[in-house]
This record gives C-alpha cells, sequence and structure tokens, in this order.
C-alpha cells in the first residue's frame, strides 16, 4: 500500500492524549492517528469493552504520573484477556 506523509499540527492536549496512547500500546504515532481516522470515517476498528477501556485509561493515568512505571504490552493484554 503507498503511504504519504503529512504534517499536522495538534493541540497540546491532542498530542499528549497520542503519546499516551502510543507510549502504552507500544505503537507509532501514525498507527494511533490512522486508527483515529478510521475510526472517524467509519472503516471497522476494534472497539474496546468498558472493562478494556477502564483499563487502558488506568494505565494511560498512570503512564502520565509515572513513566518509569510502563509496562509491556504483552502484560497488559494478558491482564485484559484475565478480566481484571
Amino acid at each position: 500500500m503507498a503511504a504519504r506523509k503529512v504534517a499536522v499540527t495538534l493541540p497540546e492536549e491532542l498530542f499528549e492524549i497520542v503519546e499516551r496512547a502510543r507510549a502504552v500500546e507500544h505503537r507509532t504515532r501514525s498507527e494511533v492517528v490512522q486508527e483515529a481516522l478510521r475510526t472517524h470515517f467509519g472503516e471497522a476498528v476494534y472497539v474496546p469493552s468498558d472493562e478494556e477501556r477502564r483499563l487502558l485509561v488506568a494505565a494511560l493515568d498512570e503512564v502520565g504520573n509515572a513513566p518509569e512505571k510502563i509496562r509491556d504490552w504483552d502484560q497488559v493484554r494478558a491482564e485484559l484477556r484475565a478480566g481484571r
């Protein structure tokens, strides 16, 4: 698939959301923004359950408060599957 590079200016609060999600999910900025655009324009993407969303928000808050506590994505995914 061909790709094009674009420059986008984001307000600080959106940039921080992207950075926090990127750190927790071990993804690139491009991947996070691409998924957001796909969601906005209606392409089917994975939608987390309320519990998964709660755990993701908790993890994002943890990263924001203590970046040194970033957990491996495999560990987070295992916790999600276990229903914690």
